[in-house]
C-alpha cells in the first residue's frame, strides 16, 4: 500500500497506528486530464500528500476521514466532501471502516473551463472553500456524474469507449465541479450572462479589484479612466447594471469573506474590515448580511468552530 501511495497517488507520507491489523484496497484511472480513484481502509491510516497541480474532491462512500489543510481539521463523511485546491499540501486521516472515490482535475483543465464560462482570463489564482456540502443539489450532481464515470470505465466495455466519449465526459466534470462549490469566481458564475462591456468599464473594474484593500473615489475612477462621471456611471449602468461603487464594495466584500474563511483564532471582525478598506463596521456588517445571508462575525464563529 505504501508502494502504490507513493508512486500512483503521489503520496509524501503513510503510516498506520496498527500494522497487523492493516487492511486496504485502492485503485487508480489517469484519463487526460482527470483522475478517478477508490480507496478503503480496514485499519486507521494516516497518509501526506505534497502540493500538486490538480484540485482534489474527496468523497465519502462509507465511514469517515478527517482532511488536515492550512492547519483546519475539515471533516469527510456522507454530510460532507473536501476540496483540495491546488497547490496545497495536506495530511488525511482515515478512520477504519472508511471508503472513498476521489476524483482530481487538472488546474489547467480548471482555468481553461472557467475562461470559456466567463469569456474572459480569470485574474488571479482559482481559489475553492474546502468545505463542500455533500447534500446540496449541484454537489449531488457533481457524484452522480463522478459516479456514472467510474461505472462506466469499471465496465468491460470501458476498453471499447470512444475518446471522444471521454473527452465529453471530462469536460462535464470539470464544468459540475467549477459550478458545485465555492470558489473566488463563483458570484460571477452565477452572474447572468451580459453584453461585452466598453472599455472605460474593463479598465474601471481591473483598477477596483486591483485596489481592494481601500476605499476608492468615483474622482479617482473618472481620472483613471479618463472619462467624466456622468459618463462612467452611464457606461456602467448600461453594461453592467450598478454602479461602480457598487461593483467597489462588491470586491471588497467577498475579499473580506474570503479573509474570514482563512481566518486564525487571533483574527478579529474589525481587523479584516479595515484591511478590506471599510471604515465603519456596522455598515460592513449591514453590507455582508445582504450579500452573504450571515454577519461577518458569524461566519468568523463558523469557521473557528470547524472541525
Amino acid at each position: 500500500m505504501r508502494h502504490a501511495l507513493f508512486s500512483v497517488y503521489g503520496a509524501s507520507g503513510f503510516e498506520t497506528p496498527d500494522p497487523d491489523g492493516f487492511e486496504g484496497v485502492a485503485n487508480y484511472l489517469r484519463l487526460t486530464n482527470v483522475g478517478l480513484g477508490f480507496c478503503s481502509y480496514g485499519a486507521k491510516t494516516i497518509v501526506d500528500f505534497p502540493e500538486c497541480d490538480f484540485a482534489r474532491l474527496l468523497i465519502a462512500l462509507k465511514g469517515r476521514a478527517t482532511t488536515l489543510l492550512n492547519g483546519r481539521a475539515i471533516a469527510v463523511n456522507a454530510q460532507h466532501s473536501c476540496i483540495v485546491p491546488p497547490g496545497q499540501p495536506i495530511r488525511v486521516v482515515f478512520e477504519p471502516g472508511y471508503e472513498q472515490l476521489l476524483l482530481r482535475i487538472d488546474t489547467a483543465a480548471l482555468e481553461k473551463a472557467l475562461l470559456t464560462l466567463l469569456g474572459a482570463k480569470p485574474r488571479g489564482a482559482l481559489i475553492f472553500d474546502p468545505f463542500a456540502p455533500a447534500m446540496e443539489p449541484s454537489s449531488r450532481l457533481l457524484r452522480e456524474l463522478t459516479m456514472f464515470l467510474a461505472n462506466q470505465l469499471d465496465a468491460a466495455a470501458a476498453v471499447q469507449m470512444p475518446n471522444a466519449v471521454l473527452m465529453e465526459l471530462e469536460q462535464a466534470l470539470t464544468t459540475a465541479f467549477l459550478s458545485a462549490h465555492r470558489h473566488n469566481f463563483s458570484e460571477f458564475l452565477a452572474a447572468p450572462a451580459k453584453e461585452p462591456a466598453p472599455r472605460v468599464v474593463r479598465v474601471a473594474e481591473e483598477y477596483i479589484e486591483a485596489s481592494w484593500n481601500r476605499a476608492i473615489t468615483i474622482e479617482e475612477l473618472a481620472s483613471q479612466t479618463n472619462t467624466s462621471i456622468r459618463s462612467l456611471y452611464a457606461a456602467f449602468r448600461k453594461s453592467r447594471g450598478y454602479t461602480p461603487m457598487e461593483f467597489a464594495k462588491t470586491v471588497r466584500l467577498q475579499r473580506a469573506r474570503k479573509m474570514l474563511l482563512e481566518a486564525n483564532q487571533r483574527t478579529s471582525v474589525s481587523e479584516i474590515a479595515f484591511k478590506c478598506g471599510f471604515g465603519n463596521l456596522g455598515h460592513f456588517a449591514s453590507d455582508f448580511r445582504k450579500m452573504f445571508g450571515e454577519l461577518p462575525s458569524e461566519m468568523l464563529a463558523r469557521t473557528r468552530r470547524s472541525p
